[in-house]
């Protein structure tokens, strides 16, 4: 009976491990924006929600001033707290194309939406036509 209950603890030890190697990353959606994203960076998956299978969305609004720097970040929406730090560090670590010297830009707020989800989810185009 023992050595049951030490192979599924090896098993489970053995299928985090694996797990930790795989990178997961939250899926984004982008508010229409004027500006062209240069450098788009996604949050990782945080350790102990991927472990407990939370799943979840946050919405980050931001400013983008003329070097292309995002400013004056916060969270919108959270349907949990464990995403916003990483929402937020991968928008801080986002960059814009900068404005040229002549250009203007409207000073309005963009929104990047990062849907946390462990299992990728058919696009509804897809399951509209039934395909899977």
């Amino acid at each position: 009976m023992n050595w049951r209950i030490v192979a599924v603890l090896m098993v489970s030890v053995s299928v985090f491990a694996a797990d930790d190697d795989e990178p997961i990353v939250a899926r984004i959606v982008d508010s229409s924006s004027d500006r062209v994203p240069q450098l788009t960076v996604a949050p990782k998956y945080p350790r102990k929600a991927r472990r407990d299978r939370i799943e979840g969305e946050v919405q980050v609004c931001f400013e983008i001033n003329r070097a292309g720097r995002t400013q004056r970040i916060s969270v919108r929406s959270s349907t949990n707290r464990a995403f916003e730090r990483p929402s937020i560090n991968a928008v801080r670590a986002s960059s814009f194309r900068p404005l040229a010297k002549d250009e203007t830009a409207p000073s309005i707020k963009y929104c990047r939406t990062f849907i946390f989800a462990l299992e990728p989810r058919e696009s509804e185009e897809a399951s509209r036509a039934g395909v899977e």
